[in-house]
């Protein structure tokens, strides 16, 4: 279902099946980035269902702004409106709200903060995301990661079976005609350089993570899902023992590798059995936890024009491997299996099983 600004907002409050008018308190540059945002995660101008703004700048009242009115507070009918407040400052978001409620509004009825924006879109997409929730209960999949040892001949072999893959696994599509039952993707360099590659050559559920987007210019989620990466775990000067596993498929917990957030989507899905492939656990550039850099003579990827020459980034190692770990303790606990697949690499953090004894 495609999003309609007005309906998800009549879910918050009556007033607007009532027939009630939506005004934007604030004509400035904060809208831009809200009008931003909308278009980029659902694909529609906001403004559209904007009946009008208001600002206290008497210099801005009278004219147009995004093609609709600017007016005062007092030239409204205040009982036929829902009013958002859509300013930057946290302390002028509380005097708005303070003066709307001293005429005669309510919070959360007539009138909203400008979090209601955020709150409204992720309500929509949480909905969205439910559809997943047990989906493959009790079933088995693979998390295909991109490591040297992955090649064709074994994704030949997962035809039919349900498949995680990320990142740059197009690269491998001229060679197989194995595709992914799922695809996640949450780099923000990668979304930026090759996100028309990703829409033209995936075909299957694509998730991106919101949080890497929005510098991209024309840029839309149109069919696609999208989650938000919880950075917490970044903020702990020891990441060992503390990575969170998350259950919520709109927040996921970030693990330096995009396969903690497969992981983690598997898990919600219920899988009960998880095979990791071409998991392979080496980087021939890695950074540790205290900083030090790690340099190994080893092929980071199954082709080496994966990554463009002129990228910046690296793994953090230490924290990657501290995710799996918290993996490995939630799917103990949650009567899952996991298991590494891979041929060789450096990933000993979960029970080893043959590949070619799975089928």
């Amino acid at each position: 279902m495609d999003f309609n600004f007005r309906r998800e907002l009549g879910k918050m409050t009556p007033r607007i099946s009532e027939g009630a008018r939506i005004y934007i308190f604030g004509a400035g540059a904060n809208w831009d980035q809200i009008c931003k945002l909308y278009r980029y995660l659902v694909n529609i101008d906001i403004s559209e269902y904007v009946d009008g703004f208001i600002d206290n700048d008497a210099g801005k009242q009278g004219t147009l702004f995004h093609g609709k009115a600017v007016c005062a507070l007092s030239e409204i009918d205040l009982r036929n409106s829902v009013i958002l407040i859509c300013v930057a400052s946290d302390n002028a978001n509380n005097d708005i709200g303070k003066h709307l409620a001293s005429v005669g509004m309510h919070w959360r009825r007539s009138f909203f903060t400008c979090d209601c924006f955020m709150i409204l879109l992720m309500r929509w997409e949480y909905l969205r995301l439910r559809q997943f929730q047990g989906r493959h209960k009790g079933e088995r999949c693979f998390v295909i990661g991109n490591g040297p040892s992955l090649t064709a001949g074994d994704l030949d072999k997962l035809k039919g079976e349900t498949t995680f893959a990320t990142n740059r696994i197009y690269l491998m599509f001229s060679r197989t005609g194995w595709r992914p039952s799922y695809y996640a993707v949450h780099d923000a360099s990668i979304i930026k350089n090759y996100h028309k590659s990703i829409k033209d050559k995936v075909t299957c559920p694509i998730f991106y993570a919101a949080n890497s987007v929005c510098e991209i210019d024309e840029f839309s989620f149109i069919d696609d899902y999208f989650y938000f990466i919880d950075l917490r775990n970044d903020w702990k000067p020891d990441p060992s023992g503390e990575v969170i596993f998350s259950e919520d498929p709109l927040i996921l917990q970030w693990g330096a590798t995009v396969t903690y957030d497969c992981l983690q989507l598997a898990a919600y899905m219920g899988f009960k059995e998880i095979y990791l492939l071409g998991m392979d656990h080496t980087f021939p550039l890695a950074i540790k936890k205290d900083g030090a850099l790690i340099t190994n003579e080893v092929d980071g990827h199954f082709t080496e024009s994966y990554h463009s020459k002129s990228s910046p980034y690296n793994c953090a190692v230490d924290m990657s491997t501290a995710a799996y770990q918290a993996a490995k303790e939630y799917a103990d606990s949650h009567n899952i299996k996991i298991r590494n697949a891979t041929r060789g690499g450096k990933l000993e953090v979960f029970e080893r099983v043959d590949f070619d004894s799975l089928f």
